[in-house]
């Protein structure tokens, strides 16, 4: 995705001469299909110029159209955005809409695609739900309602693409709520585009992934200890609290670009909550 961030900031750097309306007018004028072949060249320099004249003007379209993969990869990826704003809160979500020319991949993105739209759907409603309980919760304790909208609720869902290829994609959506981390979820997807099947750590580390996984856990927690005093992990201090033991079938991850598995743990999981989410790549 780097190299289309580049492309875009060189875009976005190209200045639009005043005389552009005119000269695009006068290129149409002058340039009706005759045959084919012109307008064929005609429409796609039309079609050029409408996209840089986007990138430049619109941030919207220019974050959508960042998404959209190299010429000859097998899938592209758009942002489909929505915003509801109301009394007690906004809800923001940018859900990806993934689409295939190749039609033994386009019936796995199409699944996909429903997949995370059911998800963020049943999220979203669920997120209001928690927020008109915590609303009632807190008139009922003597709030008020103009306390209540100064708390600037946010729903947000969003997407971010860790890496893909012809062979893969590895996509991680995110939905969190910003009054309580107890709503806050990622949800992995790790797609096979030839098969359609999920990724496992076993497809990328071979049967001993297990062991493989743990031993490399293991030594980059101890090295970010080692190099950092305000690393803390459970289980390497005196609180009693477990630590990391092992990963399972279930622990999340993604494929970064270099093509090695990133475990992802949530926040709590291993670590108190000022550790964040953490992360550990396995080199393969």
């Amino acid at each position: 995705m780097k190299k289309i961030e580049d492309a875009k900031n060189k875009y976005n750097n190209i200045k639009i001469p005043k005389e552009l309306k005119e000269m695009t007018n006068m290129a149409i004028n002058n340039n009706k299909p005759k045959n084919n072949i012109k307008y064929f060249y005609t429409a796609a320099a039309s079609f050029i110029l409408f996209i840089l004249v986007g990138i430049n003007v619109s941030e919207t379209f220019a974050r959508g159209f960042s998404k959209i993969p190299i010429i000859g990869e097998i899938v592209s990826i758009v942002s489909i955005y929505g915003n509801k704003i109301d009394e007690d809160k906004i809800v923001n979500t940018e859900v990806p809409k993934i689409s295939s020319d190749d039609e033994n991949v386009k019936n796995t993105t199409d699944k996909l695609n429903q997949e995370i739209q059911n998800i963020v759907d049943n999220y979203t409603k669920e997120a209001e739900k928690h927020i008109a309980e915590y609303k009632d919760a807190f008139i009922a304790t003597g709030g008020t309602e103009e306390e209540f909208a100064q708390k600037n609720i946010v729903v947000d869902v969003s997407y971010d693409v860790k890496s893909q290829n012809k062979d893969y994609l590895s996509l991680v959506l995110n939905a969190n709520e910003s009054w309580v981390n107890a709503y806050n979820v990622s949800y992995f997807y790790n797609i096979n585009l030839k098969t359609g099947e999920n990724i496992t750590l076993k497809d990328l580390l071979g049967d001993d992934y297990i062991n493989i996984a743990n031993e490399s856990i293991k030594k980059q927690i101890e090295q970010r200890m080692a190099e950092d005093e305000n690393v803390m992990f459970f289980g390497y201090d005196d609180n009693g609290i477990d630590g990391f033991k092992t990963i399972t079938d279930e622990t999340n991850f993604y494929i970064n670009e270099k093509g090695n598995p990133v475990i992802v743990f949530a926040k709590y999981e291993i670590a108190p909550g000022s550790m964040g989410q953490i992360e550990f790549e396995i080199q393969r």
